[in-house]
């Protein structure tokens, strides 16, 4: 019965073998082809084109083209070498006693010829010259050591800066920051006093404006003869100050001295000059002294004996005893009509001629100063010659006379009248500026304070 199955399943067997062998196998390639042609007919119908119209499929986005941008061939440019010529250099120095500009550039490496120009400036290189201890020189050069600028330091911070140029140099000096502020003294001279000397010992006026104050009022007063214990003066005036120190003092507004009772008053008037309270000039033609002397060793007489000739005759003028070489002032405007040298009784000596028929004299003189000769126009207060003793003269003096119209007069008292005083609308501001001067210093006196800035100067 096995064996009857067992053949009969074998039969089965032999049955489909045949078949197969019999199927074409290029039949079979066939159909795995027709069955890849109708899936990819599928896939084209599900998924169409994306070249078609994005309005079919809206839902189905597109990636962007990226396309990559084609090379851009630029010229070669030349090749440029920048030359930066060195920088500047500078050189720095603090100056002591002894140092002078000429050394100092050579020591610096300065180029010899700008050194030459520098030292023989006599314009805007002058200040240059002033060589201030213990103040810096700062020096800037080029490569090849020429000079480009020389800054100076002044006191209080202040620079001033030479910047040299082929055919110039340049000065520039950097600002200060400056409070005026005004100030008001009263001052009593006391026995063997000056008023100079009054002043220092008072405090807070400085010499040149107590200079400048006897100079104001040198037409009325002798300021080396006449003052007396008990004068007094008041003063009211601005002071200057940078970074808080009092470092000078400016226009004087009022001063009013009072000489053995009398009083003497002088206000600044809007021209810059000043003037009596009335509006009155305080200049007169002539100055009450021609130099700053030590005493009078000779006054004017008709019968003096003479210290040398032995005999009385007349002196026709004052003898001012004065250190030799102390500058001899001309007392008014005028033309010098006279230059002798190595007179045997005058010396060496000049005459002046004045407006008004008046001419000064000048004898035993050292020298003449620069520029004096016959002609020259000299004004009031100018250098003229120096104290000597050449001829007649027993001392280092000046005699000094004074002749109107042919006539000695006494230099002490020959009349002195105004030159110019104020008039109209001039003379009512001038007036009212009184009024107010009068004022201030009421307010100085009862107060007793220095008031507050009133003006920055630059």
């Amino acid at each position: 019965m096995n064996r009857a199955h067992t053949q009969k399943g074998n039969a089965g067997v032999g049955t489909v073998n045949p078949f197969l062998r019999k199927f074409p196998v290029r039949v079979a390639c066939g159909a795995v082809v027709a069955c890849v042609v109708y899936l990819s007919a599928q896939a084209y119908l599900a998924f169409p084109s994306a070249s078609k119209d994005r309005s079919v499929a809206p839902d189905v986005p597109s990636e962007p083209v990226t396309t990559q941008p084609e090379p851009i061939n630029l010229p070669l440019l030349p090749r440029v070498d920048y030359d930066h010529p060195p920088a500047p250099r500078f050189v720095s120095h603090r100056i002591v006693a002894g140092d002078t500009l000429g050394k100092l550039l050579t020591s610096f490496g300065t180029d010899e010829r700008d050194i030459n120009r520098i030292v023989t400036c006599r314009d805007e290189c002058r200040q240059l010259h002033k060589l201030i201890p213990g103040a810096s020189l700062i020096t800037r050069l080029t490569h090849d050591s020429r000079l480009i600028s020389i800054g100076q330091s002044l006191p209080y911070g202040q620079i001033r800066e030479y910047r040299i140029y082929p055919d110039s140099v340049e000065v520039t000096l950097s600002p200060l920051a400056r409070q005026t502020i005004p100030a008001f003294k009263h001052v009593v001279i006391r026995p063997g006093e000056s008023p100079i000397s009054a002043a220092l010992r008072k405090g807070g006026i400085k010499e040149a404006t107590v200079l400048r104050a006897t100079q104001i009022l040198e037409y009325d007063i002798d300021f080396w003869r006449n003052v007396h214990p008990n004068d007094e003066f008041e003063i009211y005036f601005d002071q200057i100050f940078v970074n808080d120190e009092h470092v000078q003092d400016g226009a004087i507004h009022v001063l009013r001295f009072t000489n053995r009772g009398r009083l003497h008053e002088a206000y600044l008037h809007d021209d810059g000059l000043h003037y009596e309270a009335d509006g009155s000039a305080i200049q007169k033609q002539f100055l009450k002294a021609p130099l700053a002397y030590k005493r009078i060793s000779s006054n004017f007489s008709n019968a003096r004996k003479h210290p040398i000739l032995g005999y009385t005759r007349a002196h026709r003028g004052v003898d001012y005893a004065a250190p030799r070489g102390t500058p001899i002032r001309s007392t008014a405007d005028g033309v010098v009509s006279r230059v002798t040298r190595n007179d045997r009784a005058a010396g060496n000596f000049l005459a002046v001629k004045h407006s008004n028929g008046f001419e000064t004299r000048y004898m035993h003189l050292s020298g003449f100063a620069p520029g004096i000769r016959k002609g020259t126009r000299v004004s009031r207060g100018s250098t003229i010659g120096y104290v000597g003793s050449t001829g007649f003269s027993t001392g280092p003096h000046l005699h000094y006379e004074v002749i109107k119209n042919g006539r000695h007069l006494n230099p002490l008292t020959v009349p002195n009248p105004s030159i110019e005083s104020l008039e109209g609308p001039q003379k009512s501001i001038f007036l009212a500026n009184v009024e107010n001067y009068l004022k201030t210093i009421e307010g100085f006196r009862e107060q007793d304070l220095i008031a507050e800035p009133i003006a920055a100067a630059q």
